[in-house]
């Protein structure tokens, strides 16, 4: 999965400053790093060659640039509108933000390498069917199969292709075939590239019919794919459910509720109470959409 990454999403400061500014405070980023060192092999999957502890520091410092703006905005609201608040509210509540700010996006900076090597393996998975169709035709129509490796490294699979690509030019460049296979397999966060290259390689070493090996590899990748699928639409059907409570059913339970202490004198339904109903149905109802998105499991996109 070694793609160039420039930028991690929601980051302030380019990876270029990893060099400049990061090292610079290459010590920060190594006690950052100490709570956090599943980051090295994240970075490493993305293709990032700059040591993990410059990372860390570019993202304690970007951290820093959220957490102040954020401070800031709730600063001067607190003294914009906040007249009736006493003076040390006012100042604690933006010191408060910024601390907890910085915390929050420091841990989504560091987190955000997986998410990202997360998203390219899912999208190798999808790819990998298609891949391992082309290279069975290939292999049972007598093409060598280093030529195939070539064949797939130069075809439009956005993500599988630079796997195969960099494996053909170090093969090229001198290194033996199987192993060059082999540290894809290790490299790649791709659960099934693993299984399948390990597949390719133990059938090779062992003289096997690497055809057969090859359909018995595209029947899993099948079955896998289709029980995705079905798992996904054994849980639409509660998410549905769900929907469907924060859509309807609980704003109507919870405006009669209101209407009916109101008529008691309790808890009196207002225009501002009505809209901030709408506006809590509203935001759970895009949160429910934004998961279901999430989850649903593009088969061919």
């Amino acid at each position: 999965m070694h793609m160039q990454i420039k930028r991690i999403p929601f980051m302030l400061l380019p990876l270029s400053s990893m060099k400049g500014l990061g090292s610079r405070f290459r010590g920060l980023g190594l006690r950052i790093l100490a709570f956090y060192p599943s980051v090295r092999y994240d970075l490493r999957s993305l293709g990032v060659e700059s040591p993990p502890e410059n990372y860390c520091a570019v993202a304690f410092f970007s951290a820093l640039i959220w957490s102040t703006i954020l401070a800031t905005v709730i600063g001067a609201l607190m003294f914009m509108v906040g007249g009736t608040l006493p003076m040390p509210v006012k100042i604690l509540m933006p010191f408060l933000a910024f601390v907890v700010a910085a915390g929050l996006v420091l841990v989504l900076h560091l987190a955000y390498p997986r998410i990202i090597s997360g998203s390219i393996a899912a999208k190798i998975d999808r790819e990998l069917i298609f891949a391992m169709r082309d290279m069975l035709i290939q292999i049972s129509s007598g093409v060598p199969f280093f030529t195939v490796v070539e064949n797939i490294g130069s075809s439009n699979y956005p993500f599988l292709s630079d796997e195969f690509k960099e494996v053909a030019n170090k093969v090229k460049a001198g290194a033996p075939l199987l192993d060059e296979i082999e540290g894809m397999a290790i490299r790649t966060e791709s659960e099934y590239l693993k299984k399948t290259t390990w597949q390719l390689v133990t059938a090779i070493r062992t003289g096997a019919n690497l055809s057969t090996t090859l359909k018995s590899i595209v029947k899993v990748l099948v079955d896998y794919q289709f029980s995705l699928s079905k798992s996904f639409n054994a849980e639409l059907n509660f998410i549905i459910l769900v929907y469907l409570m924060a859509a309807a059913v609980l704003p109507t339970i919870g405006t009669t509720v209101l209407v009916i202490f109101s008529v008691f004198g309790m808890l009196g339904i207002t225009s501002e109470v009505f809209l901030g109903i709408i506006g809590l149905s509203f935001f759970g109802q895009i949160g429910i959409i934004a998961y279901v998105h999430s989850k649903r499991p593009n088969i061919f996109a």
